[in-house]
């Protein structure tokens, strides 16, 4: 059994670029278990407030002009993150998830409406959350929503990206925040009640965190989140599971009344398509364009590639060979039979038919086929428990159609541009609510 120890309460011991099989070695997963069930209790013991302020000084500090996690941040795409940390978000995440007062995870509140009995959101203990490669944002988020419940948290990072989650931690344990009487908290509150490791595939550590899991939170593509769900576990273990998905935009006529008013969808969409690299489950790939409006679909094509390239050219690109030729397989299609707009290599590209429906299979690198429609609503009849994220770029008629959608499958429906953002409900729960036990005095 081999446990490569990425990140612990010494700080990080891997590069963001580097090897997770250099990092020391742990033998025993029930001594990391121990160790975070220990720092867990000083979780407990700290008000929510002030877990919340120590994100916040976080979300603050990796905004500065110059400010190093800032940079990093610009190079993986993952701007989002600091916004997400800021006090404004995660308290009204909080509140969500914890039936609308995040008190409850500090002791006992009233139950609602007002009576003699009271509730309260005890943590569940340990979280392990097994973490995908391909979007390191998710490492992070996973992480601090178990923190804002006072769980422990050991993380099982991908190899590739292995040193991005230890990267952000590190950085968090350095920020500081003093609450309003003065009292100073470091961010190695949090940060020592989480490690983040790594493990071969079929090593038999894997077996061993799942046995040791109060909650299991598994991110990733079918046959990693079905190894995951497959692997040994303790009667009564939660499992908390974001599988693979799909999304896709939809343009309703009203939105193509002139140029100017098309260009700013067309804006918006590359905004989504850019972030994350386009391969978060909430990342939009077919762009369904209905007819009727002063611009046709095509016309719409043709500005969606010219902002797209406007969006892409500060973000680096990041495309996998076999992700390359499979766009030159596209873009030559698309030249004989269709209409095809893109960058002089694979950084971006638009696809148009007028013969193409349906979904289109993703083809990622920052890849979207933009496909005609007679009326948006004929779009429900496409989607299924696995269509994570409809993006809207409607009128009058966007709670109508998100309300046909959803019932089909479709788990959100935000306006267009706010795609990749991580809100709640997502995957239809709220995650945080899973994390905690529900007890009552």
């Amino acid at each position: 059994m081999k446990i490569y120890v990425l990140f612990d309460q010494r700080g990080r011991h891997i590069e963001p670029d580097g090897d997770p099989e250099t990092c020391p070695l742990e033998a025993s997963p029930d001594r990391l278990a121990n160790e975070l069930r220990a720092a867990q209790e000083r979780l407990r013991a700290t008000p929510v407030d002030d877990l919340i302020g120590l994100c916040d000084a976080a979300g603050r500090a990796w905004t500065q002009r110059g400010n190093e996690v800032s940079r990093m941040l610009g190079d993986l795409a993952m701007g989002f993150l600091p916004l997400w940390l800021r006090r404004g978000n995660l308290e009204t995440l909080v509140a969500q998830a914890l039936r609308g007062d995040a008190g409850a995870i500090d002791g006992f509140v009233p139950l609602r409406p007002a009576g003699a009995r009271r509730h309260r959101a005890q943590p569940r203990g340990l979280l392990v959350h097994w973490v995908a490669g391909n979007v390191p944002l998710l490492g992070m988020i996973s992480v601090i929503q178990g923190l804002l419940t006072k769980n422990a948290n050991l993380v099982k990072v991908s190899r590739q990206n292995a040193g991005i989650l230890p990267y952000f931690l590190a950085a968090l344990a350095d920020v500081r925040y003093r609450r309003a009487d003065g009292e100073e908290s470091a961010g190695t509150l949090l940060t020592d009640a989480v490690r983040a490791i790594y493990t071969d595939r079929g090593d038999a550590a894997g077996a061993a965190l799942s046995v040791l899991a109060d909650v299991r939170v598994a991110w990733g593509g079918r046959g990693a989140v079905e190894a995951i769900m497959n692997l040994p576990r303790r009667f009564g273990t939660e499992d908390i599971v974001f599988g693979p998905k799909t999304s896709f935009v939809v343009v309703g006529a009203e939105r193509l009344t002139g140029e100017a008013e098309a260009r700013k969808a067309a804006t918006l969409v590359a905004r989504d398509a850019v972030a994350l690299g386009q391969r978060g489950c909430n990342s939009p790939h077919t762009i369904f364009v209905e007819r009727g409006g002063a611009l046709t679909p095509e016309a719409f094509a043709g500005l969606l590639g010219e902002e797209l390239g406007r969006a892409a050219r500060p973000v680096p690109a990041d495309v996998a060979p076999q992700e390359a030729f499979q766009i030159l397989v596209w873009r030559a299609e698309y030249d004989m039979r269709g209409q095809a707009w893109y960058s002089d290599g694979v950084r971006w590209s638009v696809f148009y038919s007028d013969e193409d429906r349906g979904l289109a299979t993703p083809c990622y690198g920052r890849t979207l086929f933009v496909r005609p429609v007679d009326d948006v609503f004929e779009v429900a009849a496409l989607c299924s428990i696995n269509t994570q994220t409809a993006g809207l770029a409607l009128g009058e008629r966007r709670l109508k159609l998100a309300e046909v959608l959803t019932a089909h499958g479709v788990e959100r429906c935000p306006e267009v541009g706010q795609m990749s953002l991580y809100d709640a409900p997502w995957d239809g729960m709220y995650p945080m609510d899973r994390m905690v036990r529900w007890v009552s005095a």
